[in-house]
């Protein structure tokens, strides 16, 4: 164990939460992205749509950013613009929310999550940090879950635009909490997770789920494939430690 613990910083999405089934949440956010740009003027076959959705969260954009719109959005209306599709602003943010909202349904809150930070509250500082293009959806979905009370400190990359692996946001993080990277511990599902927190000083905790085959370490949308569940295997840098279950933190962290 760590000398001197002080924090436990986490990531959101197949940590805290976890998907019911991932392949389906892709597939529904697909779906109802390619309705609403119907309903919007789009003339191409669901084929070319879903070819053109390709990376569609990672891809670089060209095109400068309306600042009235978040990173997802203006993403959305850069897609309708190379599709001759011109959207207003409101019409854009509809579709965002809907998109966004039928994805989540099939992502879970994890049974152990609210338990857990629980026990770490009044022990330990609590940070989340997570990659995300739309912030105002990670605040209300935390206040849903009734989870914002637990951290002291919420990173999401698209309100400060730097992204894990990025070590960047965990060294801000580090800085609003008070804290030295030697006292924290970082837990996460993915590649960029571990790497992140690693180049930051911080020990990172993989957590892989064996409840669910299916896990969410996908963070784009693509037409042919779904993401594998993670391997580290061609990479450097290792975790700290790894988990199946975040009730093992329990006694990882000797709560």
């Amino acid at each position: 164990m760590i000398m001197l613990l002080k924090g436990v910083f986490f990531d959101l999405y197949g940590t805290l939460l976890i998907p019911k089934n991932s392949k389906k949440a892709w597939k529904n956010w697909f779906i109802t992205f390619y309705r609403l740009m119907r309903w919007y003027g789009l003339k191409i076959s669901k084929k070319d749509f879903a070819n053109a959705c390709n990376g569609f969260f990672t891809r670089v954009e060209l095109l400068e950013n309306d600042e009235d719109l978040t990173i997802y959005e203006n993403k959305i209306r850069k897609f309708a613009i190379n599709l001759n599709i011109k959207l207003e602003k409101l019409e854009i943010k509809k579709i965002a929310n809907e998109c966004v909202n039928a994805w989540h349904k099939y992502i879970k809150i994890d049974p152990e999550t609210l338990p857990l930070l629980e026990a770490l509250k009044n022990k330990k500082s609590i940070a989340l940090i997570t990659n995300f293009d739309h912030p105002p959806y990670i605040y209300s979905v935390l206040s849903k879950y009734h989870l914002t009370k637990y951290f002291e400190f919420i990173a999401i990359s698209g309100e400060i635009h730097i992204r894990k692996p990025d070590p960047e946001i965990f060294n801000i993080s580090l800085k609003k909490i008070g804290l030295i990277a030697d006292e924290v511990v970082f837990i996460g599902d993915s590649k960029e997770d571990i790497e992140g927190a690693t180049n930051a000083g911080i020990k990172p905790i993989l957590i892989q789920h064996q409840s669910s085959k299916r896990m969410l370490t996908g963070n784009d949308y693509f037409s042919k494939k779904i993401a594998k569940k993670l391997n580290l295997q061609n990479s450097r840098i290792k975790p700290w430690r790894t988990i199946s279950n975040l009730r093992d933190l329990y006694k990882l962290l000797y709560l």
